[in-house]
This record gives structure tokens, sequence and C-alpha cells, in this order.
């Protein structure tokens, strides 16, 4: 049986696919099927084009390659019907013509096929069921190649010189014995590797005030994979899952990907959080509490200890406290508890964290807090994906925690906060009219455009000043109006140049 392709616009105009079998096929070889497959929403394809615009050459020739290549990669998939020229006209900033004649190309190179009141759809090319993109358009951006003179949309840090150090020479912070007790296993640890789950675990409970255990934590790759884990064991596909609105783009990936569905509150709206607890019963609730991504605010304590009373009261939920961004104060004020730390033993909140923010991404070093056993769920899970992550690496972060973590933790305040206060003084004198709040902490800005303007056509003009900027419904979980008023600004480049993006955004027409 042939599958159908479905597209819904709901959950921030997310693409989803639907199959009768669930077997890969092939639609048949005319031009489009009996049943038209539901079309594409101009919002949602603008999401997957990315960086399209970024490169040198004429607009129309970049939009059909790149929309060439995602119906190669079946991204686009075979009979869907792509937007009107008009509506994508309207949401990439570019003239219709542009639009037309990027059709024109992808009908002259046969990727492509228009009849009169069937607009234009890709034309049959293999295609299997996951292949189809049904995910959230913000990882795109991380996969395009084309080149941006300030990309202000990935809150990537600069590598701390004592983990660049300790990568280049090992013995600085590795004996040569301890070096050799690592080669001498057979280095598959799906846990982690014993020295890095007590040096996370030692951390926690001394710096955070969070007593545990190093068998209440798991190493995972990075903070994704963590949040992925998490949400493939404790999460059945269509089930609902309550996460902030706006939130981190990466969780709604995961969970659109996982089949689940996104229930968004506003940040720190806890009648809100009640009320959706109670009406949807999920089994998974996201927070950010501590320097929230993207709004960069704190929960109260007053909050938090609500937050700890809704876990008590819902156990078959499983409450996830992101601290990934924990450690990047901006401010001076006092830190607030993790919501473990206000009792650590509620069995369902579990704790996520990361070095991805403070220490550098490319270690992809994560961990999961959660009671043992959620542990040995996860585990096994991990095991399947990838039998545990790198051994030799881990020894070396075991040993920068153990030994450096107060001194790195210091360097990135210093480094961070001269690039906050370049981006809020460029804001001020360049976008007095925009909206927006010093953040308590983290790595970017939530911005508000002035009027009802749109945040997705901003971005797409201002990738064509080379200046990359996040739409703010990549961030929804609900794909909120207030939301598609917003971008998220990261702070993570040079002052300098920081403050020349700004500027730059600044000559750009807002779109009405």
């Amino acid at each position: 049986m042939i599958g159908t392709v479905l597209t819904e616009p709901i959950h921030g105009e997310v693409a989803r696919t639907a199959w009768a079998d669930g077997m890969l096929a092939r639609l048949p070889a005319a031009p489009f099927p009996e049943t038209p497959p539901a079309r594409i929403t101009a919002a949602a394809l603008a999401d997957l084009l990315g960086y399209w615009s970024a490169s040198d050459g004429p607009l129309y020739r970049l939009l059909a390659t790149r929309l060439g290549r995602l119906a190669d990669t079946a991204e686009l998939p075979t009979g869907l019907r792509l937007p009107p020229e008009r509506e994508l006209a309207t949401v990439l900033s570019v003239s219709r013509n542009t639009v037309a004649m990027a059709y024109q190309v992808l009908r002259d190179e046969g990727m492509a096929d228009s009849r009169q009141g069937s607009g234009t759809r890709i034309v049959p090319h293999q295609c299997t069921p996951a292949g189809v993109h049904r995910a959230n358009g913000f990882f795109t951006r991380i996969l395009g190649t084309s080149p941006v003179e300030a990309d202000l949309t990935l809150a990537t840090v600069e590598c701390a010189p004592q983990v660049a150090a300790a990568l280049e020479d090992p013995s600085s912070v590795l004996s040569a014995a301890a070096r050799r007790a690592i080669t001498a296993t057979p280095g598959y640890f799906p846990y982690g590797l014993p020295d890095l789950r007590a040096a996370i675990a030692g951390m926690l409970t001394t710096r955070h005030d969070l007593p545990t255990r190093p068998e209440e934590v798991i190493v995972t790759t990075g903070a994704q994979q963590a949040l992925d884990l998490l949400i493939r064991c404790e999460v059945v596909a269509g089930q609902p899952v309550v996460t902030e609105d706006p939130t981190f783009p990466g969780v709604l990936d995961a969970l659109h990907r996982s089949g689940a569905r996104p229930v968004g509150v506003p940040v720190g709206d806890m009648t809100r959080l009640e009320r959706a607890l109670a009406a949807h019963r999920p089994p998974l609730v996201y927070l950010v509490p501590t320097h929230q991504n993207p709004v960069g605010v704190s929960l109260p304590l007053t909050a938090r200890r609500g937050v700890l009373a809704l876990a008590k009261a819902y156990p078959d939920t499983v409450f996830i406290d992101d601290m990934t961004v924990a450690d990047l104060p901006l401010t001076d004020d006092p830190a607030l508890p993790l919501l473990a730390a206000l009792d650590s033993c509620t069995p369902n909140v579990v704790t996520v964290g990361s070095l991805s923010k403070t220490y550098w991404g490319g270690l992809r070093t994560g961990w999961i807090r959660a009671p043992q056993g959620i542990i040995a769920r996860l585990a096994s899970a991990k095991a399947a994906a990838d039998l545990g992550s790198t051994a030799y690496q881990q020894a070396i972060v075991a040993a920068l925690i153990a030994g450096r973590n107060d001194e790195i933790l210091k360097w990135r305040a210093d480094w961070l906060r001269p690039r906050c206060a370049a981006i809020t003084a460029a804001l001020r004198q360049y976008l007095p009219a925009w909206q927006w709040a010093c953040p308590e902490g983290g790595l970017s800005i939530w911005a508000r455009l002035p009027g009802n303007a749109d945040a997705g056509a901003f971005t797409q003009a201002a990738l064509r000043k080379c200046v990359a900027v996040v739409p703010g419904r990549l961030l929804s979980a609900t794909g909120d109006a207030d939301a598609r008023r917003h971008v998220r600004l990261a702070f993570v480049l040079p002052p300098d140049q920081l403050t020349a993006a700004i500027k730059t955004l600044s000559a750009i027409d807002l779109p009405p």
C-alpha cells in the first residue's frame, strides 16, 4: 500500500509524515498521485531553507538550488505542493518574480511540475518514510554551509584555554598510569566513565548543594542526547509533553522527531503550568528554571517550590530541570537552587546538564542526574545508540571538573559579560524601538520587533545582509503569535562583531 504524506501546520508549523504500512514506498510514475498530498506552508518551508540566501549569486538560483537539495534528500517528498509564489515571496522577503523564476528552474531541471489549479509540486523520486522532514527547522541552520558574516543563531562558545591545553597535552591533567589505565579497558561505558560520573556527582554535591552519588549519574553526548534519551524512554508517540513557550529549540526538535505533542505554557506562569498538568497528564515536563533559554530569566524560589509541589502531586510525570546555562550568570545575584536540591528525594525530578556552554561544545559532554532506576533505563537506550561516549576524553574532562572547574567558570564569566554589554549597548543605540530585557544569565537575548513586524520575514531580509538571527517561531511549542514577533540573538561573537551586526540589522526596513 502506498503511503500518504501529510503536512500539518501545527506545533510550530512542523511537517509530519504518516505512512499506511511503515514500509519503504515509491509513488506511481504519474506526475501527481490521484489523491494530492497536503501542501507545506510558506513559513515551514522557510525554516527548511536555512541560510539559502547568504551565498553569492542570483537569489532565484540560490532558492532553486536549495529547494532541489531538499527534494533530493526527501525532506520535500514526492507530490508535495509548494507554497504559492506570492506567499513564499512574502515570507522570504523577496519579489514574487524571484520565486517564480526559482520554480521555473525546478521545472526545467525536472524537479517539479505545475498544473493549472494544482500549483507547483515536487515530481516523483525515491522517498522513505523516515526521510521526510517532520521536525523543528532550527537545526537546518546548523547543517547549512552557506557563510554569513555574523551568525547570531547558535550559542556556541569559544573553547576555554584550560580545556584546550588539557586536550593538547593530556599529561598536564592525567598521569601516565591514569592514561594507561584508560586504554587498558575495552573502552565501552554506556553509563559513562566511572571517574567522570564521580566528578559530576561531586560537582553537583559541592557547587550546587545537590547530594548526588555516582550511581545517580549517566554521561551523555551533550545535553541534546540527554534530552533525546529521556524523551525516547519516557514518552510514547502521540503523548503530550509540556514545555515553556518559548523554549530551547533542541527539545522541540527531539519531541517532534519522536512523535510527541508539545504543549506550551508561558515562561514562569505557574497557573498555566498547573492547568496543563491537570488537563493533559503529560509523561514529561521540560523546564529551564535558571537563565531560561531564550528569555534569560530565572524562576523565583517560591515558584521553584511550586514546581516541586506539582512534581509531588503528579508522581507519574517526570520533571526535567535543564541546568545547561545555570553556571552562566550575568549578574552578581545569589545563585538559586536546582529543583532537585530543594528535595533530593523527589524521584520524578531529574537534572540535565552539559559542559558545552561553559567548557566547550566540542567536548560533547552532558549528563543526567536521576534515581538509579531511571539511569538504568537510560543506559540501555544509550548503549543501543552509541555504546557510550568517548572514554579517553571523559578521563580528561573528569580531571578538569575535579581540579579546575571553578577556574574555568570564572574565565567563562569574564569572557561572556563584555559580550553581553556590547550587544545590549548596541541594541540601545541602533535599535531603540525594539523591546527586550537584560538577561540574568545565559547566552541570548529575546527581542521583540516594533509594531506587528513578522520576525520570519525580518530574518530573511537579515540574511541578505549576511547576518543570521533565529525567528521566534522556531522556539515556540505552539507557534504562538507573540513568538512570531520575536527574534533570539545569541551574543557569543567578539564584542566589536556584535556591535557591527546590530548596526547592520538597524539598516533593514522592517516588513509589515
